[in-house]
């Protein structure tokens, strides 16, 4: 029967189940679309995977390019300073191709096109030969084939650049360097796939081919200039070649801004590159719908659970903090689970709450026997005491009025402790401010024998002890100042006084000094002897506060001093 219920269009399952069908239908309508969304990005990678394969066929062409130039440049940095001395410029330049093989030619060339000193120590003009002019036209490293003397096969790559002294130009320096046309450019099998490379520079001279020279030009773009291709870097695109079949074109870049390679495909074949790319493609779709999905899924875990949670969470947390009279549970448009748990939430708070009412009622009957209890103590206390007092009325020697009175002070004294502690029971510490100031208040109403009052002074620091030290502690203050009374003395010239004081220490201790003046004795020796049961009682409530007493004593002064741990700490 419970399966049958979560299944009810009002259930949570239910409703999951309907927001994840809405979630799936995108994917419908991504699947009418899909084919072509495939082809075009398998196009778009296609003409990213050719033009990669063009930087990588050129490769070669690339290191011997940056290899030549780095070398001319580095003749230019040499001649500046040999230019003067013809025969140490054609040693140097004669021992710079020794020990390089792959160069055959190196020189330095005036600025008119005059051969001032070269490496096999020739001489000549060479101001209308195509290298010279277009370094000269420049100003910069450039790059230039040098062909045989027949004219039909390529010797060298000269590579030439200016050569300056105190920042004038004063010459070029100029190196040849061995080349192989088809070699350097695309040594790999694409050629028979119909696959052509060129190198082209900013001057659209053709600087290699990977087929033979004189057919070189038939592989590029018709309707690109050859000087604008190097501002194609990077770009792919299908035109027309010269050769009047369309091909598909990429460019890349060799060096920067001066020399580029340019690869270049049948235009059937430029889809076929990557034959995985579609496959790799479709995996977005699945994301795509994950995606959706999730989005769906999180608004109606959002709006059918999310929100019932965060409003039962409110409802725990009030009813925590003691709040009743808004406990009640209120849902809008709950599933059929959160129904069920709202009306068991507000069973348990009206179940808790009639608990906790009754709970309330014994405590409070608890609390006034426990009062009355407190108060019969007290008035049996009290009964003790006055009865002590009408015995003490009616002894007939001094020593059993002494007795009688000091067992009836002592029992005042446990009167007024419980007094103090069981003022309010829901009170589990007492304030030491307070206890002491009613002992001394109580014992201290004493007056001397000439009728001179005792003044008392009292300096109490406020700490909550626990009651069973409370306790101990004023059975020990009580006694302290029953022996500072009784042994009290007047100064000469003074008055009769005492000193209560009540101060932290370090280490979470308390420290009690009690301090009476000396002299004439206030009272009559007959009051002043006793059997020495005080100081008994003082030793054994110091022991059981784990205190450590002292006493000081000077010519006018008697200082009774007890340090001792607070039990739990300061709070």
């Amino acid at each position: 029967m419970n399966r049958n219920r979560r299944l009810w269009p009002d259930s949570l399952i239910f409703r999951l189940a309907l927001l994840m069908t809405l979630a799936l239908l995108p994917l419908g309508l991504i699947a009418i679309y899909q084919t072509k969304a495939v082809v075009n990005e398998a196009i778009r990678l296609s003409h990213v995977s050719l033009l990669s394969r063009t930087q990588s066929a050129a490769a070669k062409e690339r290191e011997q390019l940056q290899r030549a130039g780095g070398a001319a440049q580095g003749l230019a940095s040499a001649m500046s300073s040999l230019a003067g001395d013809k025969d140490a410029c054609a040693e140097a330049l004669e021992e710079f191709v020794h020990n390089r093989q792959e160069y055959t030619f190196a020189a330095f060339i005036s600025l008119t096109g005059q051969l001032e000193c070269t490496s096999d120590k020739s001489s000549g003009d060479v101001s209308d030969d195509w290298h010279f002019l277009k370094v000269a036209e420049i100003q910069d490293l450039s790059f230039a084939l040098v062909r045989s003397e027949d004219g039909k096969t390529l010797s060298s790559l000269m590579a030439s650049t200016p050569v300056q002294k105190g920042g004038e130009v004063i010459g070029y320096a100029a190196v040849a360097a061995r080349h192989n046309l088809v070699g350097t450019v695309s040594g790999q099998r694409w050629a028979e796939d119909g696959v052509q490379f060129a190198t082209v520079d900013s001057r659209g001279e053709i600087l290699s081919s990977s087929v033979a020279l004189d057919q070189a030009a038939m592989s590029l773009p018709v309707s690109v200039p050859r000087r604008e291709l190097v501002g194609l870097t990077g770009s792919t695109f299908f035109e027309d070649a010269r050769s009047g079949h369309e091909r598909f074109f990429a460019v890349s870049e060799i060096i920067p801004d001066q020399v580029v390679v340019v690869g270049s495909w049948p235009s059937e074949d430029a889809f076929s590159v990557e034959e995985d790319t579609a496959s790799i493609v479709t995996l977005a779709f699945p994301v795509l719908m994950w995606i959706a999905g999730i989005a769906v899924a999180v608004l109606g875990i959002q709006r059918l659970v999310i929100r019932h949670l965060n409003a039962l969470r409110s409802a725990m947390r009030r009813f925590a903090l003691g709040e009743r009279e808004e406990a009640a549970l209120e849902l809008v448009h709950p599933p059929k689970e959160f129904e069920e748990a709202r009306q068991s939430f507000n069973r348990m708070v009206a179940i808790l709450s009639d608990a906790e009412r009754r709970r309330e009622v014994d405590l409070e009957e608890k609390t006034i026997l426990l009062r009355e209890v407190h108060h019969r103590v007290k008035n049996n206390l009290q009964l003790i005491a006055s009865i002590m007092n009408m015995q003490a009325r009616g002894a007939q020697t001094p020593e059993a009025r002494r007795m009688l009175s000091q067992l009836q002070r002592r029992v005042r004294g446990l009167a007024l402790i419980h007094r103090s502690l069981n003022t309010n029971p829901d009170i589990t510490t007492v304030d030491t401010r307070d206890l002491i100031a009613n002992l001394i208040n109580e014992i201290g109403s004493m007056s001397a024998g000439d009728g001179q009052a005792i003044t008392i002074e009292k300096d109490l620091v406020s700490v909550a002890l626990s009651q069973d030290q409370a306790v101990t502690l004023s059975m020990l203050v009580s006694e302290a100042m029953t022996n500072a009374v009784k042994y009290i003395g007047i100064p000469e010239g003074g008055r009769p006084e005492i000193s209560v004081c009540m101060k932290e220490a370090d280490n979470n201790h308390l420290i009690l000094e009690v301090t009476n003046t000396k002299g004439q004795p206030v009272l009559a020796e007959d009051d002043v002897s006793g059997s020495g049961i005080g100081n008994k009682l003082i030793r054994a409530f110091t022991m059981q506060l784990d205190g450590q007493s002292e006493i000081s004593e000077t010519e006018t002064l008697y200082k009774f001093k007890v340090t001792f741990p607070i039990e739990g700490g300061i709070s």
